[in-house]
């Protein structure tokens, strides 16, 4: 009994859907900041490619213009204090602005890439727990906190590493922008911004998969749930009436596709004209009787119509034997001997109809 009891609590059962959602609907999804900041470095190398240049020109310019009236502006400056220096940073500033809108744009799409951008008011609504001593404790040293700490010091690391390579490479050129024209170092520092950004955001684009992988898993782990979870989950959908009915119609429109499948094979369809319609598969080889392989009335009848028709198969109107034979007559059993006669005549209607078209085909 106890092992019972305790394989019962032991939550060691992936999510139901249904779980799923109640989770999403409280904001809890897996979701990868690893994703976004990648996406953010991504965003940033395009909109560098795409504007990049012309912003640094700009940037350039404005530097150059400053540095052209120095013996001017100097008096100014040590008035003004800090209001000329902010003036002139604004401005060289100004130009990189555009560049921002791209990273946005790309963040918004990792986002939603990860179907992480979810309302859900609950989430801003203050809980104790979030500062409660014992649960911070458990999110540090639990293996979602460990995770997080094994994975910030690696990208510390690795990120040091790809600086330090950076660094090495390009010291020269980094000791020869103080030799430069001014209105070339502005495009220098921005090729070699863009080198190190697109470094930094391959080893962000690793380290994102990476992440994406880990909080799908520990999300799915964290909404595991126990076998009497299971059963309880179970026995409140099935007792839920919407679910109930969403059930039924899955059913029977499963059931009717499988039942206008066989609507081409049979020999003949008898109809109301308008409100019944029963096929009828028939082979003269065998000794049984026909067999009915559809049936319905209003919505069903129609598209039991509409298939014989692009089938081919003959329609023989015989109001009183459709609505009998759908009334009593269930799929995939024989007629009855008392609609044999009414049957038999629909099917040398069928027949007849089938030599016309051959003899007007020869």
């Amino acid at each position: 009994m106890s092992g019972e009891g305790q394989d019962s609590g032991e939550k060691s059962h992936e999510p139901t859907q249904q779980r799923l959602d109640e989770a999403r609907k409280k904001g809890d999804v897996p979701k990868s900041a690893d994703l976004s900041a990648a996406a953010a470095y991504f965003g940033l190398l395009v909109a560098l490619g795409v504007a990049g240049v012309g912003a640094a020109g700009s940037s350039g310019a404005v530097l150059a213009g400053y540095l052209a009236r120095a013996e001017t502006l100097a008096p100014r400056h040590l008035n003004s204090g800090a209001g000329l220096s902010f003036e002139i940073a604004l401005q060289a500033i100004a130009g990189f602005l555009p560049l921002f809108g791209l990273p946005f744009l790309f963040v918004l799409v990792a986002i939603f890439a990860q179907q992480a951008l979810v309302f859900a008011p609950e989430k801003l609504a203050p809980r104790l727990n979030r500062i409660s001593p014992l649960t911070q404790a458990k999110n540090k040293f639990g293996p979602t906190g460990l995770f997080e700490f094994t994975k910030s010091a690696l990208k510390l690391m690795v990120i040091s590493i790809v600086l330090a390579l950076f660094l090495m490479s390009e010291t020269d050129r980094i000791v020869g922008l103080t030799r430069a024209a001014p209105k070339a170092i502005p495009a220098e520092m921005a090729r070699l911004a863009v080198s190190l950004l697109l470094q930094i955001a391959v080893v962000a684009l690793v380290i994102a998969v990476f992440d994406v992988l880990w909080q799908r898993f520990d999300h799915a782990r964290k909404l595991r749930m126990s076998f009497q979870e299971l059963k309880e989950e179970m026995k409140r959908s099935e007792g839920d009436p919407m679910i109930k009915s969403q059930r039924r119609r899955r059913g029977e429109e499963i059931a009717t596709n499988r039942m206008m499948s066989d609507v081409p094979k049979a020999a003949v369809v008898i109809v109301n004209p308008t409100h019944y319609a029963v096929a009828l598969k028939w082979d003269r080889r065998t000794d049984g009787a026909p067999v009915v392989v559809a049936k319905g009335v209003d919505g069903v009848a129609l598209r039991i119509r509409e298939a014989a028709e692009r089938a081919n198969v003959p329609i023989h109107h015989d109001p009183p034997t459709a609505r009998a034979l759908e009334a009593v007559v269930e799929i995939g059993a024989e007629i009855e001997p008392a609609h044999y006669h009414a049957v038999a005549a629909a099917i040398r209607f069928a027949e007849a109809l089938r030599a016309k078209a051959r003899e007007r085909g020869t």
